[in-house]
């Protein structure tokens, strides 16, 4: 990942143009599959699943910063309870932030996901968030966010339900977001998930 990084390997995640002309070190082929299968992949779904979840971690960032109440999404919560830092503690150190979008078009079942604190610790260089920190290069500010977003796929059966799955483990996507408090300071979460969403970068690995 570092290498990515340090050779501004990342192209916006809305791209999808350049999504499909790198779709080979988007989806290799020793866990997806044929050509036929990266180009299927590189779809509207794939962006909008990882999309998803950008954004509501995007609203969850901006609750924490603004201290609104916990919520799921980018609904306005009504609990007494407080939205905590993302992952750092409260309800994301036990539940996920997820995302399942059915590609009908090209009979595809996206599951993105980030992954619990529980799940993975954020000691671990693929927990869900970290700071960007210290590398060279040129790609982003250390203080930005990077989302270690797991994607799992499968093909949709003829009754629109999912089928087999077309990668055997999930498999793990870099996204670089900008700066917490750059998040924090839209007018309201859901722009603070809109302008997450439109800012993310996914890293281009393998290349």
């Amino acid at each position: 990942m570092s290498r990515a990084i340090e050779r501004a390997d990342a192209i916006p995640l809305s791209d999808t143009y350049r999504l499909k002309e790198l779709s080979q070190y988007l989806f290799p082929s020793s866990v997806y599959g044929d050509s036929y299968l990266q180009n299927k992949l590189a779809s509207d779904g794939f962006t909008q699943a990882l999309g998803n979840v950008v954004k509501q971690f995007g609203c969850a960032e901006y609750r924490f910063r603004h201290d609104l109440p916990e919520s799921t999404g980018c609904l306005n919560g009504s609990s007494n309870q407080k939205e905590a830092m993302p992952f750092v503690s409260g309800q994301f150190t036990s539940n996920r932030i997820e995302s399942f979008i059915d590609d009908q078009s090209n009979n595809i079942n996206f599951h993105a996901y980030l992954k619990s604190t529980n799940e993975r610790s954020l000691d671990s260089a693929f927990g869900s968030v970290h700071e960007l920190g210290t590398f060279f290069g040129r790609l982003a500010g250390r203080q930005s966010l990077v989302l270690s977003i797991d994607l799992q796929t499968y093909q949709l059966n003829a009754n629109g339900f999912r089928g087999d799955k077309i990668n055997k483990k999930p498999y793990t996507y870099f996204l670089i977001l900008p700066k917490a408090t750059d998040i924090s300071k839209q007018a309201s979460q859901e722009e603070a998930g809109g302008f997450s969403k439109s800012r993310s970068r996914i890293l281009i690995l393998n290349k």
